[in-house]
């Protein structure tokens, strides 16, 4: 027989409160630096002095059109969060979605090395003469729930092909690259932006706002040449990374590599709220 303090089993008390604990941690953790932090804290102010009202309308047996309109405020509070909360949501569940078991039992299209060469070369010529490009790598998730329009190419990746599309006046040069296994799937495709809650650096474009919204919504590797600087840039899980043209076939191959073998990379899972002027220099 277990102790018991105030009527309850202290055992049983202290794993309960644990539990919840850790619940709320992790919850709080994925909530800081997104606008679901700041809806958090004005519910905390709606819900502290009505929970108190609440309780002296039980104890006291009366206020009964408080209690009840407590209960109808709680229940609309709730959808209500679900409709705040969706792009949260759908993150976390990508991220369930993209570790252990869950992962092994999803079928994933490899990256060969050789894509990665080509998508490397083409980028560094591309960055050299300060030509932009946007080049989403599908890995678990596809890219199709998120993407809009674009040029079915479903061809063979090459660098010549991949330069010649975002080569200045082409026709396709406009937009992102979606490339899926060893083969560019389309062109000239239209990536959601990232929401305007996200800060970026000011003297970043669109073209990298849709890098990270798309990084958001999936876990496609999204590489960014920037038209202005020549900058290359990794948009990852929301996070934007700015990488050295000549290493950025060795960080494709590290993030491409481990995320086939499902070994998880603790730098990519920032939120992109933390995303700071000094990170992008």
């Amino acid at each position: 027989m277990g102790w018991n303090l105030f009527g309850y089993d202290v055992l049983e008390t202290i794993v309960e409160l644990l539990v919840i604990g850790v619940c709320v941690f992790f919850a709080l953790r994925f909530l800081q630096g997104t606008r679901g932090g700041g809806v958090i804290r004005g519910l905390i102010v709606l819900f502290v002095p009505l929970a108190i009202l609440v309780a002296l309308a039980n104890t006291s047996g009366h206020f009964e059109r408080l209690n009840f309109f407590a209960e109808q405020f709680v229940t609309y509070v709730f959808l209500l969060l679900i409709i705040i909360f969706q792009p949260e949501l759908r993150q976390a569940a990508i991220r369930v979605g993209q570790t252990g078991l869950i992962a092994r039992l999803r079928s994933s299209s490899s990256v060969g090395s050789s894509t990665i060469s080509a998508i490397s070369a083409s980028s560094s010529y591309l960055s050299r003469n300060q030509f932009g490009g946007l080049i989403a790598i599908e890995r678990e998730n596809t890219t199709n729930d998120h993407t809009v329009g674009g040029q079915e190419l479903d061809a063979t990746i090459s660098e010549q092909l991949l330069t010649s599309i975002f080569w200045p006046n082409n026709p396709l040069h406009d937009l992102g690259v979606v490339v899926r296994g060893d083969r560019i799937l389309r062109a000239s495709s239209q990536f959601p932006l990232a929401d305007e809650s996200i800060k970026l650096p000011a003297d970043l474009g669109s073209r990298h706002r849709a890098a990270v919204g798309l990084s958001m919504r999936c876990d496609a590797l999204i590489v960014i040449i920037s038209e202005q600087t020549g900058r290359v840039s990794i948009a990852d899980h929301g996070t934007l990374s700015v990488i050295d043209r000549d290493e950025l076939e060795k960080e494709l191959l590290l993030r491409l590599e481990r995320k086939q073998e499902d070994t998880v990379i603790s730098d990519v899972n920032e939120p992109a709220s933390q995303i700071s002027p000094e990170s992008v220099e």
